[in-house]
């Protein structure tokens, strides 16, 4: 089993790619990456260790705030065909 860091930059690249796959305007994406990454960023001080899941959840329901197109490509990322 090895041990993963979490990456910001990672993840605002995987969020930029998923925005753009279902059409987001430019415009739009980085307001909405900005958001979500300051919520993490912020759930991310109060915890020593977190999971995968963890993360993913508190992303998915940020996105869901903004986007929810977004939101749910996140969540299954690798299940759309």
């Amino acid at each position: 089993m090895s041990d993963q860091l979490f990456s910001p930059e990672e993840l605002v690249s995987e969020l930029k790619f998923e925005s753009k796959s279902i059409g987001l305007p430019d415009g739009s994406i980085e307001p909405i990456i900005e958001r979500v990454m300051h919520a993490v960023l912020i759930w991310l001080e109060e915890r020593n260790i977190i999971t995968k899941n963890d993360l993913e959840r508190v992303v998915s329901t940020e996105l869901d705030k903004y986007s929810p197109d977004l939101a749910f490509v996140y969540r299954n990322r690798g299940k759309v065909i």
